[in-house]
């Protein structure tokens, strides 16, 4: 993608930010392991790039400020531990001590510990400061998050136990650490898959594995199992638990933001949102009136009995039992032969792990390109690659994402941050759905690959929600559970409270399933209580409380919201979940994004904004980008930013096409128009036929005299004849002699043969010759051209010879020739008798003529009358 021009930012720069890391910042390494658990990153071994030399040492970076701490000399170190079921016993005396120096080791989090294998290191005994003798390790040591203590575990000998190496791949499923492929000490590749079962701490499971996987081409990545739901590979499942709930937009209108009512009750801190006070909802009376009781329902609260099975109930619905580990299948990326790249995905299952390959199905527009040192995570239900990408012509840290359900690849486009700088590893920060990569944005990406180095100094941060990938909210009910909470919703019998609308429809609700769920609610309800109490122990003070509609004692929470946005939000409140139709409508959708925000209901902040990402289109664009602006939803907003901007280049594009194939298609017509004739298409005068008329007769008058057109019946290998048709102007009071007329299209019938012109192509002599007698003949083929006067060198000479040879015609019949002695005298008077001049005469004749014809002519191009018969003008009459 080229950068964009100085001063310009593309959107895409909007998605990612860049920090510069302080405090004890550790050194460029080589093969260091790094582990991201809660909110601190865990950075441990390493080579060194100067000395050469392996370290064990250990950092943690507070990701909430980016501050590096050196914590290696405060870590305490205890007693190996023995693992269940392991005969031996501990040695009390036996003396514990760090990990070894190692690099291209391995580290999983599991549950509130980091669990490292393997790896590459000093042979033990290696004197410091020689060269070392490297060995590859198969032991196993955990780093206890709580108490930041080292363990090394004790495994017993199992057939199943893997061999020593290096530079492979590990990841969790459920209880299991799976061990894939890796070197040995001789830089050969080991074709097994071997099992850990971290609660017993035993090695359970190995299976062959003949492909060729390590740090250096491949990931090995699975989900986090908290309450994930990653979806069968392939499957084209939907994303969304609710998307098959189409939303309609009928009764909603565009300007869905309101503002909240001044008179707010129970101190109920009023929106700045704006408003929109035609905005649709259901009647009473409608399918949902039975939720709206009567006034005096709620006089009192409900029988102790009653209360108490409620509150066990709404106790029962809120508590929260501890996710068990799931087990996820482990996805497998390789990318090898990076001059004509090589894809490979492989599926491991549990609880077997079969292995299923899936190279075939990966499709999309662009594919990843060879990614040096990839590193990879499961985010939602997407797969995230990361890694170098090296060619001769560009350099520069790669970000893909596979759709786990279609299979289609993704490029994520972070702008130019990476286009310049060493940036050499990515991690995924899953509480934020924040893809972190660390490097330095002054150094050289090509220099530092030939060290194999990472940096630490900088940290981009890219938005993988602007992208649509992120943490789907995870099922805290079952449906059975989710049922329930409808169904005391609907229940009045089961309520003890009630919630007046802006719209003045009263819902009836719980106040201690409210309170639970709603600690906003919660804190009102306490407080009015003790507002209550206080009055009560004052003599006097509720005499003026009676018309007060905002006291408890009325059991009445009134909301400046109507009665469809209450009734979604009751529904949340009671399942924890967005389960209605109702609840995914847009315009709903957004409210409730509005007021998770203004109450801090982070769950309900998720949940819509989830399912706004599900339902973001062109025709929503706009609205999830203002609500999310309103919510500060600042992934949210960039994705429907996105979505807008990419519908205008669309529709643009669109128009573009269309107006292309409209020039095409008036191409075409008038190329077809114009062979057929018709000349009218496609010509800006069209409309105008007389003007054009008009316009072409004056052009052709004063145009050079083209050679005479081949007679009938003549073809290119015989002399041209001198015969020509001559076209005759009449008009209804006037006529004009000798004009010809010169646009085809005034040639209105065939001249008859009496008036063929057989003279020589000379110049007329200075006195007309008699006429002779001229043979009738066969009026010849018409052939419509333009025609003038061959071999006249003047326009006088050219008139004069056609009025001599052709009497002036009129729209009455045809009159006879001339006689002898007649000559042709005026335009203005027809015939008059001949008398022999002398030669001043005759010029002076002619002269006097042309200006005649010039003047006429002149007169006639002032109107559109003139070529039509109008006052003052001629028209085109018949041969």
């Amino acid at each position: 993608m080229p950068a964009p021009a100085p001063g310009l930012q593309s959107i895409s720069d909007l998605t990612t930010t860049s920090r510069i890391t302080t405090g004890d910042i550790p050194p460029p390494l080589v093969g260091a392991t790094m582990t991201i658990v809660d909110d601190k990153l865990y950075l441990f071994g390493g080579r060194l790039i100067q000395s050469r030399l392996m370290t064990n040492a250990l950092y943690i970076l507070h990701l909430e400020e980016f501050r590096w701490e050196n914590v290696s000399e405060i870590v305490n170190v205890l007693p190996p531990q023995a693992a269940v079921g392991d005969p031996g016993a501990e040695d009390e005396n036996e003396k514990s001590a760090p990990p070894a120096e190692r690099y291209f080791h391995s580290a999983n989090a599991y549950k509130n510990m980091i669990v490292y294998f393997g790896g590459m290191g000093p042979a033990p005994g290696s004197a410091e400061g020689q060269q070392q003798d490297l060995v590859v390790f198969d032991d196993i040591n955990v780093l206890d998050l709580e108490l930041l203590q080292w363990r090394q575990v004790r495994i017993p000998s199992s057939p199943h136990a893997p061999k020593p190496r290096y530079a492979h791949l590990s990841s969790i499923s459920g209880n299991k650490l799976v061990v894939i492929g890796g070197q040995d000490i001789g830089n050969q590749y080991i074709e097994e898959i071997n099992v850990l079962d971290l609660d017993s701490w035993q090695w359970v499971s190995s299976m062959p594995f003949d492909k060729h996987c390590g740090s250096y081409r491949s990931i090995a990545v699975s989900g986090s199992g908290q309450g994930t739901t990653i979806p069968q590979i392939g499957s084209e499942v939907d994303q969304a638990s609710g998307n098959s709930l189409s939303p309609t937009t009928d009764g909603f209108p565009t300007s869905y933001l309101r503002k909240a009512s001044s008179n707010t009750s129970l101190h109920y801190t009023p929106s700045l949102r704006k408003s929109s006070s035609n905005l649709a909802l259901p009647k009473k009376g409608g399918p949902m009136s039975r939720l709206s009781g009567g006034a005096g329902s709620f006089g009192s609260s409900p029988p102790k009995e009653q209360r108490s099975s409620i509150y066990r109930l709404s106790t029962l619905m809120t508590s929260t039992t501890p996710v068990q580990q799931e087990e996820h299948p482990v996805y497998l990326y390789s990318n090898f032969n990076f001059t004509d790249v090589k894809r490979e995905l492989q599926v491991l299952t549990p609880p077997g792990f079969q292995v299923q390959d899936h190279s075939q199905s990966m499709s999309g527009n662009f594919l990843p390109p060879g990614l040096r040192f990839p590193t990879g995570a499961i985010a939602g239900q997407h797969l995230l690659l990361s890694g170098t990408y090296l060619t001769s012509t560009q350099q520069s840290f790669s970000i893909w994402s596979l759709n786990l359900s279609s299979l289609v690849w993704t490029r994520i486009d972070t702008g130019s941050v990476f286009n310049s700088g060493s940036w050499n590893r990515g991690l995924l920060l899953e509480s934020s759905n924040a893809y972190l990569v660390f490097g330095n944005k002054t150094r050289n990406l090509a220099d530092d690959y030939q060290n194999r180095q990472t940096n630490f100094e900088h940290v981009s941060i890219v938005d993988l929600e602007a992208f649509g990938i992120y943490q789907h909210p995870p099922t805290t009910m079952t449906q059975t559970a989710q049922e329930l909470g409808l169904g005391l919703l609907n229940d009045p019998s089961m309520a003890d409270f009630e919630i007046l609308t802006i719209d003045n429809q009263r819902i009836p609700v719980n106040s201690v399933i409210l309170s639970a769920r709603w600690p906003y609610f919660g804190a009102l309800l306490r407080e009015q209580e003790e507002q209550d109490a206080a009055a009560a122990a004052t003599p006097g003070s509720g005499e003026n409380n009676d018309n007060d509609a905002t006291l408890f004692s009325k059991r009445t929470l009134s909301l400046p919201e109507p009665y469809t946005i209450v009734l979604a939000f009751l529904q949340y409140l009671y399942t924890d979940h967005l389960v209605t139709a109702q609840q995914h409508h847009s315009q709903v959708l957004s409210q409730l994004l509005l007021l998770a925000d203004m109450y801090g209901l982070d769950r309900l902040r998720d949940l819509a904004t989830h399912a706004l990402h599900q339902m973001l289109n062109m025709s929503t664009a706009a609205m999830v980008y203002e609500t999310a602006a309103l919510s500060q939803q600042t992934g949210l907003q960039i994705r429907s930013l996105k979505v807008m901007i990419a519908a205008k280049k669309m529709l643009q594009q669109q128009q573009l096409k269309l107006q292309q194939q409209q020039a095409q298609s008036q191409s075409i017509s008038a190329g077809q128009a114009w062979r057929s004739g018709d000349h009218s298409d496609g010509n800006p005068y069209s409309s105008n036929g007389s003007y054009m008329s008009q316009q072409q007769n004056i052009h052709g008058i004063f145009q050079p005299s083209p050679p005479p057109p081949l007679s009938p019946g003549s073809s290119m290998g015989n002399p041209s004849s001198p015969e020509y048709r001559r076209g005759s102007v009449t008009s209804q009071n006037t006529a004009l002699p000798h004009q010809m007329a010169r646009n085809r299209a005034s040639l209105l019938g065939a001249m008859p043969p009496q008036h063929w012109n057989t003279e020589p192509l000379t110049p007329p002599p200075a006195s007309p010759p008699p006429p002779t007698a001229m043979q009738p003949q066969p009026t010849p083929t018409i052939k419509q051209s333009f025609f003038s006067f061959p071999g006249s060198k003047n326009k006088a000479a050219a008139a004069a010879a056609a009025a001599a040879s052709n009497p002036p015609l009129m729209s009455a019949p045809l009159a006879p020739p001339p006689s002898d002695g007649m000559s042709v005298r005026s335009g203005k008077s027809g015939l008059s008798s001949g008398s022999d001049g002398s030669p001043a005469d005759k010029k002076k004749h002619d002269e006097t003529h042309k200006r005649e014809v010039m003047q006429r002519l002149m007169e006639g191009s002032l109107g559109n009358s003139a070529f039509n018969g109008g006052p003052g003008g001629f028209a085109m009459g018949g041969f």
